[in-house]
């Protein structure tokens, strides 16, 4: 039955586990700048316990996804999108410090197509939330299933992307509050 739950556990593979396990340490080991013995000891614990961590969520995690490449091409507006934005928000910066006018902060909800179990429409969920909030003047707060809307914010109130919509959200949006 496709969406449903099930009790087994899933087992994570040694192989993902040992790059996890890599990456962390070498993130560490980069966080703390240095080879220090009281720094890797200290980094060797957190290692371990951020892995025990990872298993032990991969294995109580039932959420299936079903990424597909029509959804991740959407990605290809990402670089626009962010220069754009970040030009956006600089001239915000810059119009409030000069006292010409002050910025912006928009709550806004927006329609938005998904579901609780459908691994598609979740998956949509995820990509829609990381690629929108990688622009800089979009942030997602998050997206409710039950209700089927998004919520999101800006500096300056601006459309729905054609990238969100193309992943679920319906244009529009409506302003939801302005704090």
């Amino acid at each position: 039955m496709r969406g449903a739950k099930t009790n087994r556990l899933r087992k994570i593979s040694a192989s993902v586990l040992t790059l996890s396990v890599i990456a962390m340490a070498a993130e560490w080991v980069l966080l703390v700048a240095g080879l220090k013995r009281d720094e890797m000891i200290v980094g060797a614990l957190c290692v371990i316990a951020s892995a025990l961590f990872l298993q032990f969520v991969y294995r109580s995690e039932g959420q299936e996804l079903d990424i597909r490449l029509r959804d991740l091409i959407q990605a290809w507006r990402l670089p626009w999108y962010i220069l754009s934005e970040a030009w956006t928000i600089t001239r915000i910066l810059l119009k409030d410090l000069a006292g010409i006018k002050r910025a912006g902060s928009f709550y806004r909800v927006c329609g938005f197509k998904t579901g609780k179990y459908d691994p598609l429409l979740i998956a949509r969920r995820v990509l829609a939330t990381a690629f929108t909030t990688m622009a800089p003047n979009s942030i997602v707060i998050g997206i409710d299933y039950e209700q089927s809307r998004m919520l999101f914010h800006q500096l300056e109130r601006g459309s729905v992307s054609k990238m969100t919509q193309e992943l679920g959200a319906l244009p529009g949006g409506s302003e939801e509050g302005k704090s």
